[in-house]
């Protein structure tokens, strides 16, 4: 996942979390299925801690257990 000032085309992902926060990240659109965010989190088990940078550039680690359920948003092309 990247910043904000980063170029390329990415996915966006929102992640809800059980007390009602989303955390928007992305990571790379041409990245292989098996090596993305939603296969990592189908495959984790429910003490995984996700290590999570936001688009701001700010860290976080987010137990399995803490996301509700991951929605896709826009695809974004940075130039």
């Amino acid at each position: 996942m990247k910043g904000l000032n980063s170029k390329g085309t990415f996915q966006k992902y929102n992640l809800h979390l059980i007390n009602g926060d989303v955390i928007v990240v992305e990571e790379d659109y041409f990245l292989p299925w098996e090596k993305g965010l939603i296969k990592k989190f189908e495959n984790a088990s429910e003490d995984t801690l996700f290590p999570i940078i936001n688009l701001f550039g700010e860290n976080y680690y987010v137990p399995k257990k803490s996301i509700v359920y991951i929605s896709t948003g826009a695809v974004e092309v940075r130039e």
